[in-house]
């Protein structure tokens, strides 16, 4: 998955119950997110090989012809998100989804899933992909909120059904709840006291890194025996009180 913030675009590991943060590439003036992805996949697939993922879960900033061509010619399929970017491919998805039942209804826990689905929309100008496949989601909550969500992939309906592009889509707030806000509220990545490029990116660098370490070790290492998976909030509990000093007996 690939997610931007000020000026830095992020690659992570998502989708397995693990995410982890493992590269960054920045941007300034006169450059752009899209042109950062570009470079950040192009660089981790060339370190890491095409088999370190199986798919790519985008914004849909990133739902552009030139970033969806990067992606395919390193051998990765995408699912991005549809938004008002891409007008002429949403009001063909209004038009046709907006006035036909749903594909499929799923229940899991304890929510109804409803999923609109169809491969043969056609692809705006520029991009070369011969179809579109498109889904809606709408999830009804336990609370009854409901959110629906248009998504786009070049997935064929017969490689993915509709629930596990469905799962795949809602992996991207992985990277918004265990990539950036753990960054932000809990490592300081928005509290870097450096100021040259350099520094700066060697700052964001060893954040992701730290976060990479602690994860593995919490999640994979400390995962063993019978008692349940620890937070990181928990974990830093239990070390300082482990770290304490232990109070004198009170003789009376």
């Amino acid at each position: 998955m690939i997610g931007y913030g000020h000026q830095l675009a992020t690659i992570s590991v998502v989708g397995t119950g693990l995410s982890l943060p493992f590269d960054a590439e920045p941007y300034g003036p006169g450059d752009s997110e899209y042109a950062a992805g570009q470079r950040l996949l192009a660089r981790a697939v060339s370190q890491l090989g095409a088999r370190f993922a199986d798919y790519l879960v985008v914004d849909g900033a990133y739902a552009t012809a030139p970033f969806l061509h990067t992606a395919g010619r390193v051998g990765l399929h995408v699912v991005a998100r549809l938004k008002s970017n891409l007008p002429e491919l949403s009001r063909a998805v209004e038009k046709r989804f907006g006035s036909t039942p749903p594909t499929r209804v799923y229940h899991e826990q304890k929510q109804r899933i409803e999923i609109w689905d169809a491969d043969d929309f056609d692809p705006w100008e520029t991009l070369q992909w011969p179809t579109v496949r498109v889904i809606r989601y709408r999830q009804h909550k336990p609370d009854g909120s409901v959110v629906e969500a248009d998504w786009l992939t070049d997935f064929g309906s017969r490689q993915i059904a509709s629930l596990s592009l469905y799962h795949m889509a809602k992996s991207r707030w992985e990277i918004e709840n265990q990539g950036f806000n753990d960054a932000k509220n809990r490592y300081g990545l928005e509290h870097i006291c450096h100021h040259h490029a350099n520094s700066v990116l060697i700052s964001w660098l060893l954040c992701l890194l730290a976060m990479m370490i602690e994860r593995l070790y919490r999640l994979r290492y400390l995962h063993r025996g019978h008692h349940p998976v620890r937070s990181a909030e928990q974990l830093c509990r239990l070390l300082w009180l482990s770290l304490s000093r232990p109070l004198a007996p009170n003789p009376g």
